[in-house]
């Protein structure tokens, strides 16, 4: 097993609009070579009349059955465009706000010396190469705080009630992540599993102005994919789709109120998707399954906790 290592790159390039306002725009690259996988090395050779029940007498080496070595034969690339906006705290206000354009590719996004990692064709692990599983081709996130003035100047119960509240933000939104179409079935026949789906030629897509119902039920063209032929691995490929994409805000309020000379007590309250949004999981991916294209999960509704503390 040779080493493993990461190779960095990037190049930056920042403007200071005013001494409170910055400006910044990045490429950002990476390249893995060696990586940790996990390859069947001893799978079994398709030939007319293979069968599961015959799959461990098919194999290369005999009598052994299947063997999974730990090798450097994993690589990774990543470019990005990073893109910045920053205003510092000043008259009450800061903002920052970051933009991604994005692309990771590999041929298996996790090492590891056990459960294959390389995907259903162990002579040549090319075929498992694709987006990488955590790859998000967009991303934008604006935070920024509000803080009030105090009221120094009102009456008390002004000041206590509407004076010095600071407002806190997160907004997040961003592509959905790569999903792989899976046979189901191991059709391929050489004791690895995760065979893909075969594509029969039909558009995946479907009409984005459908109702989010009829999305739910049926997120793609489910008779774009089939259970892969017999002694192949599938003609789709990996991540080849993505899930839904999404978005969301989360919103706190936080007051402090004089207790004593060294000592406040800090009222907060804070909203997790502070608009409900439904933001929808990745449907199912496997032929086989009655939930073909289905979703059948989301992130989590809006919550809201509410906390006092004492600052001395």
């Amino acid at each position: 097993m040779g080493t493993g290592y990461m190779q960095n790159w990037n190049f930056v390039i920042e403007h200071q609009l005013r001494p409170d306002m910055l400006l910044r725009g990045a490429y950002v690259g990476s390249k893995g070579t060696h990586l940790l996988n996990s390859p069947e090395v001893n799978p079994a050779i398709y030939s007319p009349g293979a069968t599961v029940a015959n799959q461990n007498a098919r194999r290369i080496y005999q009598p052994i059955g299947p063997i999974e070595l730990g090798e450097s034969v994993g690589w990774s690339k990543y470019h990005a465009a990073q893109f910045t906006f920053q205003q510092r705290f000043s008259r009450g206000v800061t903002v920052l706000a970051n933009y991604t354009v994005s692309k990771s590719s590999d041929i298996s996004s996790y090492g590891s010396v056990e459960g294959n990692t390389l995907g259903p064709n162990p002579f040549n692990y090319d075929d498992n190469r694709g987006r990488s599983d955590f790859d998000i081709p967009q991303r934008l996130v604006v935070s920024g705080i509000w803080q009030l003035p105090a009221l120094k100047n009102r009456g008390l119960l002004t000041r206590s009630i509407l004076g010095g509240w600071q407002s806190n933000y997160i907004f997040t939104a961003q592509s959905g992540v790569p999903m792989t179409i899976f046979s189901g079935v191991d059709n391929a026949l050489m004791g690895v599993g995760g065979n893909f789906a075969d594509l029969t030629g039909v558009d995946w897509r479907l009409p984005d102005d459908r109702s989010k119902s009829e999305r739910i039920l049926r997120n793609f063209n489910t008779a774009a994919f089939t259970v892969n032929t017999v002694g192949t691995i599938g003609t789709g490929r990996r991540n080849q789709l993505r899930a839904p994409g999404l978005w969301n805000i989360d919103y706190s309020a936080f007051k402090e109120f004089g207790i004593w000379e060294r000592a406040r007590l800090q009222f907060r309250a804070e909203l997790f998707n502070l608009l409900n949004h439904p933001n929808l999981g990745a449907p199912n991916g496997t032929v086989t399954s009655p939930l073909f294209g289905q979703i059948t999960s989301a992130t989590s509704p809006r919550i809201v906790q509410f906390g006092l503390k004492v600052i001395f």
